[in-house]
């Protein structure tokens, strides 16, 4: 880059509104919610075993395997 006179005229100068906002911690995880929530919906569209419906459907299996005291 250089001095401005040593500068290429193809150069255009960055201004502060050709940058993107910073993304934050509660942007991501409103993005992972959201694609969570499609992934959800479509699997339930597509009737697919195992979805979060399933589950909350489903009873506890008693495997009759205890932890010893």
């Amino acid at each position: 880059m250089g001095s401005p006179e040593q500068r290429d005229d193809r150069e255009e100068p960055v201004e502060a509104t050709d940058r993107p906002a910073p993304v934050t911690g509660e942007d991501l995880e409103n993005l992972v919610d959201d694609m969570e929530k499609r992934v959800e919906s479509e699997r339930e569209e597509e009737g697919v075993e195992g979805s979060v419906s399933d589950r909350e459907e489903q009873r506890p299996i008693e495997t009759g395997d205890e932890a010893p005291d």
